[in-house]
């Protein structure tokens, strides 16, 4: 069975793709969707009406924009059970050592699941259509996400060194096979990565061994990389060398099918040469980054040729799963760079000359960093970057074989209005509200033109909310 959706205004990529350039466009355009998928797209900026076949389900949304549904490309959807937490104090120190794992021992695999539906109802009121969690329990998490419909990459937490998963990898890695080999899982968007969690919490026999599984199925590695200081040293005392070339030297960036790092804070230029070589993608996830540690150089990152994203990494660091609100940080890396400038400090320390060098530093930067700033950039990173990332699913697109997670905006909304540049006003905008509608794995989420009121309002929202809060009131959160 067949649904067309028809709209005048239809986000799709370039006529012919364009070298270097992320390009789109909006156009009128018939997309038909056959299970989970885009079967195909016709566009009628000629003015042509679209003729469905007999028994297609045609829905139009007029002039509302019809556009992909937005990418989370590194979350731990569980980790929701601590958002509101005041993390000051542990963001002194590790905050994963210190913090998550003591607390993340005493939740239970049940415990997991039923945080993750609230973390994917977060992020399906978002517009977020797929993430892609790393997390332990990992059935769990795919189980978590088909209860509501949010389509996934599901990377269960390997572990052998330190950590709470240090005792289940064995399991863990039978729980990757098995997710990869689940058609009901696969019906539901919902697929399998390798996780290995960390260069300081995974042995090279473990990656390697991950790396087995990863080359015989075609799965991609998604793991933390060079995150904090006492990983870097670690790689330094352990191996003479940075995290990232030692990934390097036991065959993890030559091995993997395609590999996602996360957060990559501790890594240099030379390290990034490396990272863009590979089959490697970074993803950055300012707003968490801002409490556990500080913003990587993702500008940096561009200028590398490395692929990257935008994610959310956890509630509990960010207390949003709004993926789209992070694009703002990603955009002011035109200008936020002259607050620590040289110049400025100058300025600060009363060198009243100094004011002119500043506001030219600030043109420097914005000169630098423009490109990262557009907003068909800013949207590749929560669309076709990361969409493209796992060889088995393309993403982010509204193209035939693409998975089907679209996103209908009402421009019309308060919160987009008059949105001059509609791209522009879904790269900067608070855009949550004025979601009209929801497609994830070809199927609608919710009711069109009620869609957050028939989500939470829904019975099976309150017994999600109800089975999590009453697992959350028997834990113990203390350290």
């Amino acid at each position: 069975m067949r649904t067309v959706i028809l709209s005048r205004r239809v986000v799709l990529g370039p006529a012919a793709p364009s070298e270097g350039k992320t390009s789109l466009r909006l156009v009128g355009a018939a997309v038909v969707l056959e299970g989970t998928t885009i079967r195909s797209v016709h566009e009628l900026s000629d003015g042509t009406p679209f003729v469905p076949e007999a028994g297609d389900t045609v829905i139009d949304f007029g002039d509302k924009l019809l556009a992909p549904a937005f990418i989370n490309p590194h979350t731990h959807l569980a980790l929701g059970f601590l958002r509101g937490l005041d993390m000051r104090g542990v963001a002194r120190g590790n905050m994963v050592e210190e913090f998550f794992f003591k607390v993340e021992r005493r939740v239970s695999p049940e415990d997991i699941r039923a945080f993750v539906r609230i973390g994917a109802y977060d992020s399906l009121l978002a517009g977020v259509g797929l993430v892609w969690d790393h997390y332990y329990a990992g059935e769990q998490v795919a189980e978590g996400l088909c209860d509501v419909g949010l389509a996934g990459v599901v990377a269960p937490t390997l572990q052998d060194l330190s950590g709470p998963g240090m005792d289940a990898w064995e399991a863990q890695l039978d729980a990757t096979a098995r997710i990869d080999d689940s058609q009901r899982f696969r019906d539901q968007g919902v697929l399998a990565a390798l996780g290995p969690h960390a260069t300081d919490t995974v042995s090279a026999e473990l990656f390697g061994k991950a790396l087995d599984v990863a080359q015989a199925r075609q799965l991609p590695v998604h793991a933390h990389l060079a995150q904090s200081v006492e990983e870097y040293r670690r790689a330094r005392q352990r191996h003479g060398t940075t995290p990232t070339e030692w990934l390097e030297r036991i065959g993890v960036l030559e091995r993997a099918p395609s590999s996602v790092f996360a957060h990559c804070i501790y890594v240099d230029r030379q390290d990034l040469g490396r990272l863009a070589k590979s089959r490697s993608a970074g993803v950055y996830c300012p707003y968490s980054q801002l409490v556990f540690g500080f913003p990587a150089p993702a500008s940096e990152w561009t200028r590398a040729g490395l692929s990257w994203g935008v994610a959310t990494d956890c509630a509990s660091n960010n207390d949003t799963m709004n993926v789209q609100k992070e694009l703002r940080f990603a955009a002011g890396h035109r200008t936020v760079g002259t607050t620590w400038s040289h110049e400025f400090e100058r300025f600060l320390a009363g060198d009243a000359e100094a004011s002119e060098a500043t506001w030219r530093r600030r043109t420097e930067l914005c000169e630098l960093n423009e490109q990262d700033a557009a907003p068909a950039a800013l949207l590749s990173r929560v669309w076709s970057e990361p969409g493209k990332w796992h060889p088995k699913v393309r993403v982010g697109v509204i193209e035939p074989g693409a998975l089907a997670n679209l996103l209908v905006f009402d421009l019309a909304h308060p919160a987009l209005w008059p949105a001059h540049d509609p791209l522009q006003a879904i790269a900067m905008a608070d855009t949550g509200p004025a979601i009209w509608a929801m497609f994830v794995a070809g199927k609608c989420i919710g009711v069109p033109g009620a869609f957050h009121e028939s989500l939470v309002r829904s019975e099976t929202y309150r017994d999600a909310h109800r089975e999590a809060r009453d697992r959350l009131a028997k834990l113990d959160l203390s350290v």
